[in-house]
């Protein structure tokens, strides 16, 4: 056994002592929010609500005990965004009608938990005992179930009182009336309920209503209701509890947007109140449908990796990762055809769905659940361009980086979160053929196979510009990307006030540019502060590694030491090194199709020779035998030039190329480079080169391994998105290829090594979006779905057989 994997065995050992000691919750889902827009340094929401079955609106427990029996929120997702609506919108106080005894919560013997799909809580006085707990029935309604026991020697004549007041803060800025006006929410009482209405706004960065969502509270006794502003109150009186006896009680909370009509939830408004209303006048009924909930439950923790479910150190991850994906799943609703899962519901920006993200997390979850993975794909492909396209044709086959609720203006939305500049890594075969694995469905099959073919030649077609087989990131044509002329758009922050041909007056320090000519003049001088250059973002935004240092990016403090290092000074040589040109992608009548970035990405080929063996896979499985060979010579064929075009002998490493021109070892290294070992298509030798980097302290193996740029990186930082934190994608992919190349035990260490450092991974925190490669520091989003779903893949495929090769 080498050193390398002696010292991770000895690390994964020693950390695994301490946490087999911790059994916590799997997510801590404590918490009394103060604000609609409770946020951390982060911009992600305060607290970890429970959201279930596709819903739109999620519950926490209470943090302090006089809010206890009441579930704090509710979050709703206003279209884009998470908001809390009230600090705890539903508070219940028991008197005894007839001795006037008052049962506070402040009073009982309080315990609370949360479990996969339940949050509950005990209240025990004297005399009496209230269990209550909250289930999903359907992605529009939750149940609150509150039994109530008499342990006293005599009857009891309860009364309840529900009280409530909506949020009035906004956030640390000001109050929902100064910052919201329009939207304000507004209490109601109507037919057997309270509601909550919704002003309509179109602030599409930070709140999006119809002016037709709406949440309602409605119970299975009878209650005398009023309002005053945005307070409520709810008292009934029930029927007497004998000695010794228990009488349940309910409560239903149900919350739609706009479009939960029959386009999508095949109910009209007043439908569903009167399927929750008869709901809620049957306790048999009530009781069917959370048996139900426990039922989809149970079914899916039986089919976790059985680690998850061992008396491990690992044991709670599996279960964390779960719940993790499932409660960001959202039914079909706005835009969203099909089920949909979105990165983050808890941060700022993520509520959408995200191409690569799908494709990672159905993955995952096709092995719990097939049919709701395969439903998550559709959500994307929903959207893939067709030839007849009224904005872009030229993009036949492309399906866009992300969808969400709302179109963006070229499709006659407003929303701004909605993305088609650019589309993401091509690992939707992978995904496909996985479900396909657990499903049998060969309808499935037929229906994805002409849709992944699109997908994939459009690559071809679109994205190589030289027409070697060996494709670019880049950008589609696109009015953050070209004028209605078709010219480049880019900013510029001159050295001096000498005017710039192509540019404009300057502006807040930079001008505003146009054109390719005009761009490469200015780049081929050097002579500049600074250059904003939007298909370089796209490009980034297209490998999914946005502002990676191989695609150019990297801080001036880092560039001036670069420019020291190398070029004795030269700042402006220095520069030539790193920022990227721009070609443009046309067909054989000269028309745009879009934009590459000068450098063929050795990962984007990698993906590209390992979606070719899948579509031929895929083809034989369908009977087409001469399809299925046409696809593995391709693939022969790519593999050869990946390994001719993209290993660097001389440092051991895969790197991106210049259209052209030379490796880009300049730029350091990345994961990009076990992006070869994971799909199989490294030589032996090559795969051994990459990994001895992989494992070396002094690049990819930090205490926390595997960040995003080597420590040896001229752009490293352990504190940038991705030049340094470590994303658990690249872990997988990384642990994916010692595998594939007969290194389990150094893969399942670090894997190992990645949870005892990852901060609160084996606690009760949430998982995260990264976490930082030297102290294992929580960063980016809260409950963020890939990270989710690579725990579950390390966990299931840790003594899987590799792919062939």
């Amino acid at each position: 056994m080498s050193s390398s994997v002696r010292n991770l065995l000895l690390i994964a050992a020693c950390t695994a002592a301490w946490a087999a000691q911790a059994q916590s919750p799997s997510i801590n889902r404590h918490g009394t929010p103060t604000a609609v827009r409770d946020f951390d340094a982060e911009q992600n929401q305060r607290f970890n609500p429970m959201f279930d079955a596709g819903s739109w609106h999620g519950y926490l427990l209470p943090d302090t005990p006089a809010l206890a029996g009441a579930f704090s929120g509710p979050m709703v997702v206003a279209e884009e965004y998470s908001l809390y609506i009230a600090s705890a919108l539903e508070q219940l106080d028991l008197t005894d009608r007839r001795t006037g005894r008052s049962f506070k919560p402040e009073q009982a013997r309080w315990s609370s938990a949360a479990r996969p799909g339940v949050l509950s809580q005990r209240l025990v006085w004297p005399g009496l005992q209230l269990d209550v707990d909250l289930h999903f029935v359907s992605s529009i309604s939750a149940l609150v179930r509150y039994r109530l026991r008499n342990t006293s020697g005599k009857p009891l004549w309860l009364r309840a009182h529900w009280q409530g007041d909506l949020m009035a803060q906004w956030g640390k800025g000001g109050t929902v009336a100064a910052r919201q006006p329009a939207w304000r929410p507004q209490l109601l009482r109507d037919n057997g309920g309270i509601s909550v209405t919704f002003g309509k706004v179109r602030d599409a960065g930070n709140v999006m209503t119809s002016g037709r969502s709406r949440y309602r509270i409605e119970r299975s006794v009878r209650a005398q209701d009023s309002v005053d502003g945005q307070h409520y109150d709810s008292s009934a009186d029930l029927p007497p509890l004998a000695a010794g006896r228990q009488h349940t009680i309910y409560s239903a909370y149900s919350y739609q947007l706009d479009d939960a009509v029959a386009a999508t939830a095949a109910v009209t408004d007043a439908g569903t109140r009167a399927r929750v209303a008869s709901l809620l006048a049957s306790p048999a009924r009530i009781e069917q449908a959370i048996a139900a909930n426990e039922r989809r439950w149970a079914g899916w923790l039986a089919k976790l990796p059985a680690s998850a479910s061992a008396s491990t150190s690992t044991s709670s991850l599996g279960t964390k990762a779960l719940e993790t994906l499932i409660g960001n799943w959202r039914a079909p609703r706005g835009a969203f055809r099909h089920d949909a899962m979105v990165p983050s519901t808890t941060a700022r920006w993520f509520n959408g769905a995200w191409t690569w993200d799908t494709w990672k997390q159905a993955y995952a979850l096709a092995a719990i659940d097939p049919a709701l993975a395969a439903n998550t794909v559709r959500s994307l492909f929903d959207y893939q361009i067709q030839s007849n396209d009224t904005v872009r044709p030229q993009d036949e086959g492309m399906v866009p980086d992300n969808v969400f609720y709302n179109m963006d203006a070229q499709r006659g939305g407003d929303g701004d979160n909605w993305n088609e500049r650019d589309t993401k890594p091509p690992l939707a075969a992978w995904t496909v053929w996985e479900i396909y694995r657990h499903s049998h469905d060969r309808a499935w099959l037929q229906e994805m196979q002409p849709k992944l073919v699109a997908y994939h030649r459009w690559w071809y077609r679109n994205r190589d510009h030289d027409h070697n087989g060996l494709a670019e990131y880049g950008a589609t044509v696109h009015p953050l990307h070209n004028d209605d002329a078709g010219q480049l758009r880019f900013r510029v922050k001159p050295l001096s006030p000498a005017p710039l041909d192509g540019c404009g007056a300057e502006q807040d320090g930079m001008r505003d540019c146009l054109g390719l000519a005009a761009y490469s003049r200015i780049v081929d001088t050097g002579q500049y502060a600074a250059i904003e250059l939007p298909v370089q973002q796209a490009a980034g935004y297209e490998s999914g590694m946005d502002n990676a240092a191989r695609f150019g990016f990297i801080e001036p403090a880092a560039l001036q030491r670069y420019a020291d290092k190398t070029h004795g000074g030269d700042l402006a040589a220095a520069r030539r090194d790193w920022q990227v040109r721009v070609v443009e992608n046309r067909d054989s009548q000269g028309k745009l199709l879009g934009y590459s970035i000068d450098q063929e990405s050795v990962d984007l080929n990698a993906f590209l020779y390992r979606e070719k063996l899948i579509l031929a896979d895929i083809a034989q499985e369908l009977g087409d035998q001469t399809a299925a060979r046409t696809w593995r010579e391709q693939a022969a064929q790519l593999r050869e030039l990946i390994n001719a075009s993209f290993f660097d002998p001389a440092s051991g490493f895969y790197y991106d190329r210049q259209l052209g021109g030379k490796l880009l070892t300049m730029r350091g290294r990345g994961p990009e480079g076990w992006t070869a070992l994971w799909a199989g298509a490294a030589e032996q030798r090559q795969a051994d080169a990459v990994i001895a980097k992989m494992l070396d302290p002094a690049e990819f193996g930090t205490p926390v391994p595997m960040p995003t740029a080597a420590v040896s990186n001229p752009s490293y930082d352990p504190e940038i998105y991705w030049r340094g934190r470590v994303w658990l994608d690249q872990v997988y992919f990384g642990a994916a290829g010692l595998r594939n190349y007969g290194r389990t035990a150094e893969a399942n260490a670090m894997a190992e090594r990645f949870a005892a450092g990852a901060q609160g991974l084996r606690g009760d925190a949430p998982i995260r979006e990264n976490y930082n490669p030297i102290t294992g520091r929580m960063q980016g989003a809260t409950n963020f779905s890939w990270s989710a779903a690579h725990l579950l893949m390390l966990e299931r495929e840790a003594e899987a057989k590799p792919p062939r090769k």
